[in-house]
């Protein structure tokens, strides 16, 4: 059975999910929605490079939901707009209420449930049972790769002691302007730091979200959480995708996210994120997770990615792919609202017809 899907959105992490839908043979593309008028009435392979589709790109959101579809898989930007919980909420709620499952990318906030507010949690809830669907939100960082990975990895372990994870990621090829913004790129040092703003309040932070899932899969109760940020400085211009980076603003950023349990620091969530490998590279340049589980027994895992797809942003390609990976066993699932701890165990990808020696 092929489900059919409406793809919301071909930016950075659309158009990877756009490829992989129209390649499936398990899914089948029924609508595609796009922002950018010039890409309107556009077949949807012609926008991934591949045979025409027949299916057409829309931008009108009234026109799109009258398509006959099992699931939206909605990769808008979301988290690193500056109300994630308004237009993109809104869009989602919409979907829901119409009956469509909705898989995303969009919002960091969505991964775990028990994490959001009451009252956002019972809105999303009550569209889930008035469209009778479900949403289901993922990613790399949250979703994967800072709480996913190592809760599966504690699954052989006796005791734990503390985890680390660390994520190294080189923002160089970006190409959106706002994402830069949001993480404080080409930004003075005493700027206004949207970053500071949604982590310093842990109810407001997506990384909260992270540790908030972990504890509740391991079983222990955060006692207080941690928040700690800084960064380094380009000594010259830097010329990139999106823009120059001028000499004396950030180029580098590190974050911590620290949980604390038994009155010690037990889950310790750390972020390189650069655009420059040359701007402090003890702090680790290349892009990479390190996860390491202290205990019994201890467990190292490096994961790196890599693809010569669009951009050639892995972190882009796996964000995308988390949330679609996903569509077969939400649409599946029962009405509501879904995360990694209430939805069964799936698998990925799809098997290709390439050899690698």
């Amino acid at each position: 059975m092929a489900y059919r899907v409406i793809q919301w959105a071909t930016g950075n992490v659309g158009t990877h999910a756009l490829r992989a839908i129209i390649e499936r043979e398990d899914l089948e593309l029924a609508g595609l929605r796009v922002y950018d008028p010039a890409k309107e009435g556009m077949d949807a392979g012609e926008l991934v490079g591949l045979p025409p589709t027949g299916i057409k790109a829309i931008v009108d959101i009234d026109e799109l939901l009258t398509i006959e579809a099992d699931c939206v898989n909605y990769n808008a930007l979301g988290t690193t707009t500056a109300d994630p919980l308004g237009a993109p909420l809104d869009d989602i709620i919409r979907c829901l209420e119409a009956g469509y499952n909705v898989t995303t990318s969009a919002i960091d906030h969505l991964i775990h449930p028990p994490f959001l507010t009451p009252d956002v949690r019972g809105r999303i809830e009550a569209a889930c049972q008035k469209g009778q669907a479900t949403l289901f939100g993922s990613g790399v960082n949250p979703g994967f790769t800072m709480d996913l990975v190592l809760i599966t990895f504690s699954r052989v372990s006796r005791t734990i002691d503390s985890i680390h994870i660390l994520e190294s990621i080189s923002m160089a090829e970006y190409t959106s302007v706002g994402p830069m913004t949001f993480m404080g790129f080409g930004q003075a040092p005493d700027a206004f730091s949207y970053l500071d703003d949604m982590h310093s309040e842990k109810e407001k932070s997506v990384f909260y979200a992270s540790l908030l899932q972990v504890a509740d899969a391991i079983g222990f109760e955060l006692e207080d959480v941690i928040y700690r940020r800084e960064s380094a400085l380009t000594d010259q211009d830097i010329e990139l995708p999106f823009g120059t980076i001028k000499a004396g603003t950030v180029a580098v950023q590190r974050l911590w996210f620290i949980g604390v349990a038994n009155g010690r620091e037990v889950l310790r969530n750390e972020f390189v994120w650069r655009i420059s490998d040359e701007v402090v590279p003890g702090w680790r340049v290349g892009g990479r997770w390190v996860m390491k589980i202290e205990g019994d027994p201890t467990l190292k895992v490096e994961c790196k990615a890599s693809t010569q797809m669009d951009a050639k942003r892995p972190t882009s390609i796996t964000v995308a792919m988390a949330p679609l990976n996903a569509i077969p066993t939400v649409c599946k699932a029962p009405p509501g609202f879904a995360s990694p701890l209430t939805l069964p165990t799936w698998g990925g990808g799809y098997l290709s017809g390439k050899a690698h020696g």
